[in-house]
């Protein structure tokens, strides 16, 4: 079942965050808590600290869940036709960075501009996005 996305903004700075995509890697909530507190129901408060720091941090997500536009700044576009880059993380996901077609098992067909964590250890609820479960599964890389 597909959750909602979330959009919270102020003057200056909209965020998104797609609980879809988030693989609770916590950047966000270890490198801001005041703006990002995951004991609140309305858990993203971005006028908490100034926009760029907030900016910042979410060009940070190593998910592409959350995502920042300035007010007034056309959102980041990644060259067309630019290479993807994976990284294979130590005892992680695969981080995908660039322009993504992506087909996924029940069909559905969807453009990634942006980051994206993709599991590896196989025990991710959210098939085939990394939901964090490697850590709870104790998952190796091989070496």
């Amino acid at each position: 079942m597909s959750k909602k996305l979330q959009v919270v903004h102020t003057a200056e700075l909209a965020v998104t965050f797609d609980p879809n995509i988030c693989m609770h890697s916590g950047v966000c909530i270890r490198g801001l808590p005041a703006v990002f507190d995951g004991s609140r129901a309305d858990w993203i408060h971005p006028g908490a600290a100034p926009a760029e720091a907030v900016q910042a941090l979410v060009a940070r997500c190593p998910s592409g869940a959350l995502q920042s536009v300035r007010a007034g700044h056309p959102p980041a576009k990644l060259a067309a036709g630019s290479a993807a880059t994976v990284v294979f993380t130590s005892d992680g996901p695969a981080l995908i960075r660039g322009t993504l077609d992506l087909e996924l098992p029940t069909g559905t067909k969807l453009r990634r501009d942006g980051p994206v964590a993709f599991c590896r250890c196989g025990q991710t609820k959210n098939d085939p996005y990394c939901d964090g479960s490697h850590g709870r599964a104790g998952f190796r890389s091989p070496r």
